[in-house]
C-alpha cells in the first residue's frame, strides 16, 4: 500500500508558499499559515485513515479468454468489489503483456459503495506463445483530495494465442471441407488385397483363400464365407516442424514459422480426423521435441501444447540429430512431412543426403518455404553499388535452393515449394493426393 499527495495537497502548500512570502510585508497574514497547516493535516490524517481501510476493503479478480486467435481481437475484464460505505474516485492499472497491443491499460472508475464495478479492455496479441496478464493496482483518490494512495493485487492469468486459422469459424470451415474430401477420396481409393484391416465378410467363391474362411459364420449360415481384407488405411503421419534460423524470416503473415505451424497442425486436425496417427519431431541443429505418433482426434491438445507458443531458435538447421531419431524409433513406413527450407550448398547437401536415405524406408514430403525478402530483392532497382551485390548474392542464393529442391525431388522426394502465406492448401491437397495413391 503506498501513499502520495493529491493535487490539493499540493494546492495547499503552494499557497502557504505565497503567504509566507506576503508575511514578510504584511504580518496579519503570517497567522493563516499555521491555521491552514492544522486543518490540512488535522484532514489529511483523516484521509489516511479512511484511504487505508477502503484499499483493504477492495477485492478485484480478472478475468481473460484462453485461447485466443493471434491477431485477433479478445476482452480481458476487471471486476472489483468495494465492500466499504462510501462510494470511492479511482484508477485501475493492469499490466499487459510487452506484446499486446495496447501494452498500456489505465482506466478511471467509479467504485460504488458496496457493490461491483467491472471494467472491460480490449487486446490484440500478434504473436503465438503464452501471455501473463496482472498483477494489477488500483489507485484511490481521497474524499477532501490532498492525498491518494494505491495498493496492487496479484491476480495473474495466463493467454495461450494460437494460430488463427485454429479459431476462425470461416477457416474451421474449410477444414471441415478438406476433411469431407479426405474422407471422399479415402473411400473411393479403398483397396482389397492381402491387407491386415477387416472389411467384410462374403460368400465364398473359386479363387478365394480357404485360410480366410470364416468357420462360425458359415456354419450359421449354411454355406462357405470367408473375410475380406483390405490395404490398411489408417497410417501413421510424422510431421517435423524446422524452428531454426531460417524459419525466423518475415513472411509477411507472421514468420516462416508461424505460416508452419499453422499449416501443420491444421493438417494433423485432418489426418486424425481421417483416422490417421499422427506424431511431432521439433528440431534445429538439435531435437527440441518428439512425440510418437498417437490417433484419435483427442490427441490433438498434445500437439497443440507443443507447437502453439513455439519460437523460432537462432541456430542453424541440421537435420541429422532428428534423421538419428527417426531411424531409432519410427520402425512402421509412415509418411513424414517436413516444414522447412534450403537455401546454401553445403547445408542443401547436407538436408539432401539424409532425406534421400529416410525416402528409401518412408514417403518423404518436404515442403520448401520460401523466404520473400529474396524476391523482393531480385525486383529492386539497381541504385548503388551495394545493390548490386545484394542481388548478385540473392541470384546466387536462389539458384543452389533450386538446385537443391530439383536434386530432392529426382531422390525420392516428393517436393512442395511455396510461399509461406500460401502453404497450407497446397500441403493439404499433397497429404490427400499421397494418401488417395495409396502410397504409404
Amino acid at each position: 500500500m503506498q501513499f502520495r499527495p493529491g493535487s490539493r495537497l499540493i494546492l495547499v502548500l503552494g499557497s502557504l508558499t505565497v503567504w509566507s512570502v506576503i508575511g514578510f510585508f504584511w504580518s496579519p497574514a503570517a497567522w493563516l499559515i499555521p491555521i491552514t497547516l492544522l486543518i490540512a493535516g488535522g484532514l489529511a490524517i483523516a484521509e489516511f485513515s479512511e484511504l487505508r481501510r477502503g484499499l483493504r476493503l477492495l477485492t478485484l479478480r480478472q478475468t481473460v479468454p484462453s485461447p485466443v486467435g493471434r491477431d485477433r481481437e479478445f476482452a480481458v475484464s476487471l471486476e472489483i468489489q468495494n465492500d466499504s460505505s462510501r462510494e470511492w474516485q479511482a484508477e485501475l492499472r493492469d499490466e499487459s503483456p510487452a506484446a499486446a497491443l495496447p501494452n498500456l491499460w489505465v482506466e478511471p472508475v467509479v467504485l460504488p459503495a458496496n457493490d461491483t464495478a467491472q471494467v472491460t479492455g480490449a487486446f490484440q496479441i500478434p504473436l503465438r506463445g503464452r501471455f501473463t496478464f496482472g498483477p494489477a493496482w488500483i489507485r484511490l483518490r481521497g474524499p477532501f483530495g490532498l492525498l491518494e494512495a494505491q495498493r496492487s493485487f496479484d491476480v495473474v492469468n495466463t493467454v495461450d494465442v494460437y494460430p488463427e486459422s485454429l479459431l476462425s469459424p470461416h477457416e474451421l470451415a474449410k477444414d471441415a471441407a478438406d476433411e469431407i474430401r479426405l474422407l471422399d477420396q479415402l473411400r473411393d481409393t479403398r483397396q482389397y488385397g492381402a491387407g491386415t484391416e477387416f472389411e467384410s465378410l462374403q460368400e465364398f467363391r473359386q479363387g478365394d483363400d480357404p485360410r480366410h474362411i470364416d468357420w462360425r459364420t458359415s456354419a450359421r449360415h449354411r454355406r462357405f464365407v470367408v473375410r475380406r481384407f483390405q490395404v490398411e488405411r489408417h497410417r501413421d503421419v510424422m510431421l517435423l516442424v524446422d524452428c531454426g534460423r531460417l524459419m525466423g524470416a518475415d513472411a509477411q503473415n507472421g514468420t516462416k514459422l508461424d505460416c508452419a505451424v499453422d499449416a501443420g497442425l491444421r493438417l494433423i486436425r485432418i489426418a486424425l480426423r481421417g483416422g490417421d496417427r499422427c506424431g511431432l519431431g521439433i528440431f534445429d541443429d538439435q531435437v527440441v521435441g518428439f512425440l510418437r505418433p498417437i490417433g484419435g482426434a483427442g490427441a490433438l491438445p498434445s500437439f497443440l501444447s507443443s507447437l502453439h507458443d513455439l519460437q523460432p531458435r537462432w541456430r542453424e538447421t541440421d537435420f541429422s540429430p532428428m534423421f538419428a531419431r527417426l531411424q531409432s524409433r519410427l520402425t512402421k513406413r509412415a509418411l513424414v512431412i517436413i516444414l522447412s527450407d534450403v537455401v546454401d550448398a553445403e547445408t542443401s547437401t547436407r538436408y539432401r543426403t539424409s532425406l534421400a536415405t529416410l525416402a528409401q524406408r518412408h514417403v518423404v514430403l518436404f515442403a520448401a518455404l520460401q523466404t520473400p525478402l529474396l524476391g523482393s530483392l531480385i525486383s529492386t532497382p539497381l541504385e548503388t553499388m551495394e545493390s548490386g551485390f545484394q542481388k548478385a548474392v540473392t541470384f546466387r542464393l536462389l539458384r543452389e535452393r533450386e538446385q537443391a529442391i530439383h536434386a530432392l525431388s529426382r531422390s525420392g522426394v516428393h517436393v512442395l515449394d511455396v510461399e509461406p502465406p500460401k502453404l497450407t492448401a497446397p500441403l493439404v491437397n499433397q497429404f490427400i493426393d499421397i494418401r488417395r495413391k495409396g502410397l504409404v
